[in-house]
């Protein structure tokens, strides 16, 4: 709650003192459509000085007509006191304010405040933040930028509300349906940064202070570390592609497990007997193969790369509660390995975000925004080829659209996706469970020519009868995909597109399919 204290008093014409501040209202904060999020509003609060109080029991038994069980527990003694100064009961509506002038004791007064006020509940909490009793900013945007809104000015994000709550809703069904521990969930325009929506689940009302779990606070989103697995194929086949040490062509033999140690291998989940592409590797998820490409390019290459992506620094961005990406840095071959499919790196979804942006916007680098004006200045850096780029929305493109695809469950009939799936063993007391895991979704759409991306992550998934007890990122995430970028790309003003891969200018790739 904000609360000012008043610096000056004014009467009434019934001299009834009201506390009066000079202070400068904390400015606004809106959506993309200009709808209110986070607001300052005025109230009273009835304060007695009860050491003047003519009939104290009179007083206290009118005030208890007027504000039932408002009032505190220890009214009567309070008021039976010498205090010089007592407030009653806070943020008091006019009709109780007249009721209170009526009484006619000496010593009441209404002190003026002002209150921060959230019309949006929980929908964008970890975002805006909140406020202290003095009204300054101690987390999200109220305390980035606590100078502006202190400033009396207001703040436009580039946050649309409508799009935010279908995302919180998906994404809240599907941790439900898979009792996971938590979710995160961001959409971003592919080209200029702009956050259209970013969700962290459990979540908390920005009004309420009290009680709150330190899994409600933690923004999973933007804060949160993870391994994310396979969603990280996208850049070693990217770097492959750049780098001209692998070409798409190129066939790698996946038939047998890479061992790293006696107790320790490398291998796939579908045994694959005869050598495949990259393509296919990326569709059917190879660990083999993408474990083989990063061979080829070397440590070199792929910090370089990751150095470029963005996954050696914390995203800059509109709120203070982001992270630094934590990886193993040693020289080993297996940690080459390993890192190019999403073990021995953790980053944030945040991270994942900007990351898979860059590939797939024609190699462009990109800046993350929560603001609806921001214009990042200079120019723009060349990561990857539009060649690179182009072959890489190719191939995820048949992740989601080809039979073969992991991603499968996520197509649209009305809009072109592309995307890549991620299930990795997550990281407890020092050793991998085989039982708990996180899955990964990242993605863009339309992919031929991509608008948006997007990056979704649950934590921790239960396997259900009605997945046929898997909980992979195809099972768990996948199916809501296709129903989010159907229902958000109207409110985007993207208009349906069901094409051919030839007719939306893909590569043509063929995938064979893989034996179990």
């Amino acid at each position: 709650m904000l609360m000012i204290k008043p610096k000056t008093t004014i009467k009434n014409k019934s001299n009834f003192t009201i506390a009066q501040n000079k202070t400068k209202i904390r400015g606004n904060i809106y959506d993309n459509n200009g709808y209110l999020i986070a607001t300052t509003i005025r109230k009273y609060d009835l304060v007695v000085n009860p050491s003047v109080l003519r009939e104290p029991k009179k007083f206290e038994i009118k005030l208890k007509k007027i504000f039932d069980n408002r009032v505190p527990i220890n009214l009567k003694d309070r008021l039976s006191s010498k205090l010089k100064y007592f407030k009653v009961v806070k943020n008091i509506s006019m009709e109780d304010y007249n009721k209170v002038l009526k009484i006619g004791e000496p010593g009441i007064n209404i002190e003026k405040n002002y209150i921060r006020k959230y019309p949006g509940k929980s929908l964008v909490s970890h975002i805006i933040g909140k406020v202290d009793i003095d009204g300054q900013g101690v987390s999200g945007v109220e305390l980035k930028l606590n100078n502006e809104l202190s400033m009396s000015e207001d703040i436009h994000l580039s946050i649309d509300s409508g799009i935010q709550n279908i995302l919180r809703q998906l994404l809240l069904e599907q941790i439900n349906k898979f009792e996971a521990n938590a979710g995160a969930a961001i959409i971003m325009n592919a080209n200029n940064g702009k956050i259209k929506s970013i969700v962290s689940l459990p979540d908390y009302d920005n009004n309420l202070n009290n009680h709150l779990s330190n899994k409600q606070i933690f923004n999973n989103a933007t804060k949160g570390l993870y391994e994310l697995g396979s969603t990280l194929k996208i850049f070693t086949a990217a770097m492959a592609i750049e780098s001209g040490k692998v070409r798409d062509d190129q066939l790698i033999d996946v038939s047998s497990p890479i061992l790293i140690s006696k107790s320790q291998k490398i291998s796939d989940i579908k045994k694959i007997n005869f050598p495949i592409n990259l393509p296919e590797i990326i569709v059917h998820s190879s660990n083999i193969g993408t474990a083989k490409i990063a061979s080829s390019l070397g440590h070199q290459i792929q910090k370089k790369y990751f150095n470029l992506l963005g996954f050696n620094k914390k995203v800059n961005i509109e709120i203070i509660e982001t992270s630094l990406p934590s990886f193993n840095n040693d020289n080993h071959p297996s940690s080459l390995m390993s890192k190019s499919y999403g073990y021995g790196i953790q980053i944030s979804p945040l991270h994942l975000t900007k990351a898979t942006a860059i590939v797939l916007n024609g190699g462009k680098s990109i800046s993350p925004t929560l603001l609806k004006y921001k214009t990042v200045p200079g120019k723009k850096i060349n990561v990857f080829s539009e060649n690179t780029s182009k072959k890489l929305r190719s191939i995820l493109y048949l992740v989601v659209n080809d039979k073969n695809g992991t991603g499968k469950s996520a197509k649209s009939y009305y809009y072109p996706i592309g995307g890549k799936t991620g299930t990795v063993n997550k990281f407890i007391n020092g050793k991998y469970s085989k039982t708990e895991n996180i899955v990964a979704f990242t993605g863009a759409f339309p992919i031929h020519k991509p608008e948006y991306v997007f990056t979704i992550v649950i934590d921790q998934p239960k396997p259900q009868k009605f997945s046929s007890m898997r909980n992979t990122a195809g099972w768990v995430i996948a199916p809501m995909v296709g129903k989010l970028i159907n229902r958000i790309s109207p409110i985007l003003k993207i208009k349906p597109l069901n094409l051919l891969p030839s007719e939306l200018g893909l590569t043509k790739y063929k995938i064979r399919g893989a034996s179990l």
